[in-house]
């Protein structure tokens, strides 16, 4: 509908209504830390999330960049899988096998979910693990150029940058729940705990700007 005018600056609105104050606030409370593995790195993710309410854009996606391979190696090695090497290779592994056990077990709106795992792969093995000097976008959402220093603060930190990166975190909660049978790896209902919290990233949002 846009008729291929569809900027980066498009993207970045539409992510900000989906990363509310409210969805982060639930996940932080009532999703990250009770998810297995992703909960190792609950306290990173959290601070990570007020950074970027508080307008500390480089520290926020900084911040998520390690969480997202991290997170991603211990999955793999908690279900065999070979956890060191090359990073592309591991969480291509994960994610293949995240999709045999969709289709093994039914999961859910079963071609879906394939379809966003294949997303996310080509998003992690065309972008966020690619080489830094063949990243094809304008917002720099690189793991090696961010995480190595080889980008510099004009080059990065905008908010589009911490959703691209929380976006893989959430993919891998979903992979994680796979393999539980407790709860949804989306956004939980708001609690008074979540609706308390995400009143106090609004008021980060207003002393940052």
């Amino acid at each position: 509908s846009a008729q291929k005018q569809f900027t980066e600056d498009d993207l970045e609105t539409i992510l900000a209504s989906i990363y509310s104050p409210d969805r982060l606030a639930a996940m932080v409370t009532s999703r990250y830390p009770q998810m297995p593995v992703v909960d190792l790195f609950h306290e990173t993710i959290s601070e990570a999330i007020a950074a970027h309410f508080s307008g500390f854009r480089h520290v926020a996606v900084g911040g998520l960049i390690p969480v997202v391979e991290g997170t991603g190696r211990e999955l793999a090695r908690q279900r065999g899988l070979k956890a060191d090497g090359a990073v592309k290779k591991v969480f291509g592994d994960l994610l293949e096998e995240a999709k045999n056990d969709v289709v093994n077990r039914r999961i859910g709106a079963t071609q879906e979910i394939l379809d966003m795992l294949d997303a996310f792969l080509q998003f992690l093995k065309e972008y966020f693990f690619k080489d830094s000097q063949l990243y094809s976008l304008l917002d720099k959402t690189n793991r090696h150029g961010i995480l190595h220093g080889a980008y510099k603060d004009a080059d990065y930190g905008r908010p589009i940058n911490f959703y691209k990166t929380i976006s893989a975190i959430d993919i891998l909660t979903f992979v994680s729940m796979l393999k539980t049978t407790k709860m949804s790896g989306f956004a939980p209902n708001h609690t008074p705990e979540s609706n308390a919290l995400a009143e106090h990233y609004r008021r980060l949002q207003q002393i940052g700007r």
